[in-house]
């Protein structure tokens, strides 16, 4: 049952990165497009690890590990976007969702997997929850799109690019590579660097990215200080802890049981931000309300039904 454990770790931390997330976009970096290329950038590192059983693979590898990280980041650019102007507690739920249902299309369009009923039962549980944690009851037609459309876009690419992930380290695996799992990361951190220098070919992106870097200006010298970076680099940590994790109890469970249980870092960023939230008013915003706590709790469990219809 170590499965667990690792599993609740990671989600814990994923969770937590979630809300770091908030913090760094409302405080202290709040460009979207400018945290997603420090994001990007910073998978440069991964060059060190070259030396140390990285080989060439061939052209179409190497070509898809690229896309697929230029997918990812774009996919964060607008996850990033719709935390900015959202609660964390519902736009972390929504994107999971958006994910799962794409990732599901994709599995039964391009992989031939079959449609069975309890997955058809599984999506409407995911699409319910998914509604219920986007929009406030009763519905208000100001409010009802905020972030929203962000929220559908980077769910979408985001489980394009997992999906592409999955594919090179099948390949990997088919074609009897030695180191699969490091291959298969390496290459695709390039394709995230990729995807951040993609971002300098907008103007507005490109204006936003080389102020925060070189600007003079207080507010600009306040996303590079180093209560900025501490925090970055801890999500950063957190984040990496939690694929660590993860992958762990994949590896220890099975990735049907691990993911079954996803939801939990959802339950984890409702609390976090509930308690964050007393102190920090202006950053979370979050809604603590009786209903509020109602509607966003039935959305987990809905959500956590869907999942485990689908995944098992």
């Amino acid at each position: 049952m170590n499965w667990i454990y690792l599993s609740l770790a990671g989600y814990f931390f994923l969770a937590f990165s979630f809300v770091l997330d908030k913090l760094l976009l409302k405080k202290r970096i709040p460009e979207p497009a400018v945290y997603a290329f420090y994001v990007a950038i910073l998978s440069l590192f991964m060059i060190l690890i070259f030396p140390f059983g990285v080989t060439w693979i061939n052209w179409t590898f190497f070509s898809i590990a690229i896309i697929s990280g230029v997918i990812f980041i774009w996919g964060l650019l607008f996850y990033y976007k719709a935390v900015k102007i959202n609660e964390i507690s519902k736009v972390a739920p929504l994107v999971g969702t958006i994910s799962q249902i794409t990732a599901l299309f994709l599995s039964v369009v391009f992989l031939g997997n079959v449609f069975y009923s309890q997955d058809f039962i599984g999506l409407l549980f995911l699409i319910i929850g998914g509604f219920m944690v986007s929009f406030d009851l009763p519905l208000k037609y100001n409010g009802i799109l905020k972030g929203f459309r962000f929220s559908v876009l980077g769910g979408i690419l985001m489980a394009i690019a997992f999906s592409l992930f999955e594919y090179l380290y099948t390949y990997l695996t088919i074609i009897n590579e030695s180191n699969v799992f490091l291959n298969g990361f390496v290459w695709t951190r390039m394709g995230l660097v990729v995807g951040g220098l993609s971002l300098l070919l907008f103007k507005k992106y490109r204006t936003n990215i080389f102020k925060s870097i070189f600007g003079k200006k207080k507010h600009h010298k306040k996303r590079r200080n180093w209560k900025t970076l501490a925090i970055f680099g801890l999500n950063k940590i957190s984040g990496g802890s939690s694929s660590i994790l993860i992958n762990m109890a994949v590896a220890s469970g099975g990735v049907a049981l691990v993911y079954g249980i996803g939801s939990m870092q959802f339950v984890f960023v409702l609390l976090m931000v509930s308690i964050a939230s007393v102190k920090y008013k202006d950053v979370f915003e979050e809604k603590l309300y009786f209903w509020d706590w109602a509607q966003k709790i039935g959305a987990i469990i809905m959500i956590t039904i869907g999942m485990l219809l689908i995944t098992f």
